[in-house]
């Protein structure tokens, strides 16, 4: 649009035309004359990327604090971060503890606002970073969110469990193969004990690992194991946040059971260590607090057994000294009753003797008396049997001869009977039986032509064959 154009169409009261590169040149110049050469923005990380170019781009985030974060913010604006600026912001970072950027993490950033005609897009060109905002903001959080758990009494809840005395069943909530699992388990391993380990495999950086890490709890929590570990190996205070999130306070701190954390390097110190019923410095000494309490319940164990042990040895040899002088007292008692109870024995037995003697010569009489008896009423039973069975057997002799003549004729009556009805003595006669196909012939309309007849007579067979059947 050239000048003359433009102050015409003001003049007229119409709407500007440009076109699209004149635009965007507006857009830029607009930009440049209200914000300058450089910046500084606050905000969240978030949808980070890296690129094969060594180029880095993210979104910078106002959240919304109705939606809290990982929604819909209030506000966005894309960052580009080039390798040569990238190269240098990383190495400040690094010199603050190791940091790094990564989604979720809170920002203070220095670059230059700008317009991509190519892209049509408004663009934050990041060239520098503030890291003490950075910590400042995590402390500020921490803080805050410290009190607030302190007033709810959470600060000390997982505190009031009972430890067991023996806690050989552990969740162990970790990322599965890391070096904190691997340190953790080891030391384990190598205490020699009996170890009963549910896993529950959950990331522990980056924007979704505080939900997952509280899940994780809740899952073994409610698995029945013993105690809660929740390990991870050190890193930058930024690597950690995870560990400083509401959600992960509040599983660890209502907890069923008591909670032990090895979280970070010697120096780190996070909210979950803060809720929790023991914390560690790191993950092997997290294991080494489970390992000795355990130990220490088995070597008490095996001291009250040797205790016990050593008090019923005491036991038994006073028992067996009372046994002693009372098997030696019952002995001495037992001779003298003895004596006098041979005394007694010989003395009943000799009354015993003569008694029994007594006894028998008047029983032998009485059974001499009943012998006489008996043998008396045998001989006359036997001779009244005698006769009885000499009658039965006169009786049945004469039954014995009537028996065979009355058989003898109604054999013979039989025999008569058995010859009218024998087949040979109808042939005899003069009949004949004709039979077809093995079969006797009743009816001969059941014949036909070419059948052949088999006619048995009193003196052989006959065969015909059937040349009309009428």
């Amino acid at each position: 649009m050239s000048l003359f154009d433009s102050a015409a169409a003001r003049a007229a009261g119409e709407p500007m035309t440009f076109t699209v590169a004149e635009l965007a040149n507006r857009i830029k110049q607009v930009l440049g004359d209200a914000f300058g050469d450089e910046l500084w923005v606050e905000g969240e990380i978030r949808n980070l990327s890296r690129a094969r170019s060594g180029h880095m781009y993210f979104d910078l985030v106002e959240p919304d604090p109705d939606n809290g974060s990982g929604k819909q913010p209030e506000a966005l604006i894309s960052v580009a971060l080039f390798r040569f600026n990238r190269e240098r912001v990383e190495e400040t970072l690094r010199r603050q503890g190791g940091m790094a950027m990564e989604d979720g993490m809170k920002v203070r950033i220095q670059g230059k606002l700008d317009f991509w005609p190519p892209g049509g897009r408004l663009q934050l060109y990041m060239s520098d970073i503030d890291p003490n905002f950075t910590l400042g903001e995590l402390e500020a959080e921490r803080l805050r969110l410290l009190e607030k758990l302190s007033g709810e009494g959470l600060l000390t809840k997982n505190q009031a469990v009972p430890f067991p005395v023996a806690p050989l069943r552990i969740g162990l909530v970790t990322s599965n193969g890391s070096a904190a699992h691997h340190d953790f388990h080891n030391e384990l391993v190598a205490s020699g004990l009996a170890w009963e380990v549910v896993l529950a495999d959950t990331p522990v950086q980056g924007v979704d690992a505080p939900p997952l890490i509280a899940a994780a709890i809740g899952a073994v929590g409610r698995a029945g194991v013993d105690v809660i570990a929740v390990v991870r190996g050190g890193g930058a205070r930024t690597d950690l946040v995870a560990f400083d999130s509401e959600v992960v306070a509040r599983a660890a701190a209502n907890a069923p059971v008591p909670v032990v954390t090895g979280v970070g390097h010697e120096i780190d110190r996070s909210i979950v260590d803060e809720v929790a019923h023991e914390a560690q410095k790191t993950p092997t000494a997290a294991a080494v607090f489970i390992v000795t309490v355990a130990r220490a319940h088995l070597e008490a164990a095996e001291q009250a057994w040797g205790g016990v042990s050593a008090w019923a040895l005491r036991r038994l040899g006073d028992a067996d000294q009372r046994l002693m002088v009372v098997s030696q007292t019952t002995a001495r008692a037992a001779d003298s009753h003895l004596l006098r109870a041979g005394s007694r024995l010989q003395s009943r037995a000799g009354r015993i003797r003569e008694l029994a003697e007594t006894r028998t010569r008047g029983e032998t009489r009485r059974v001499d008396g009943c012998a006489g008896a008996m043998r008396y009423r045998a001989s006359a039973a036997i001779a009244d049997e005698r006769r009885t069975l000499e009658q039965m057997n006169s009786t049945m002799a004469s039954q014995a001869q009537r028996a065979p003549r009355a058989a003898t004729k109604e054999l013979t009556n039989l025999e008569g009977r058995v010859r009218l009805l024998d087949p040979r003595a109808i042939l005899a006669r003069g009949w004949s039986i004709t039979r077809h196909g093995g079969k006797v012939v009743r009816d001969p309309a059941k014949l036909g032509a070419g059948d052949e007849l088999a006619t048995t007579l009193a003196e052989g067979d006959l065969h015909s064959t059937v040349n009309e059947n009428q």
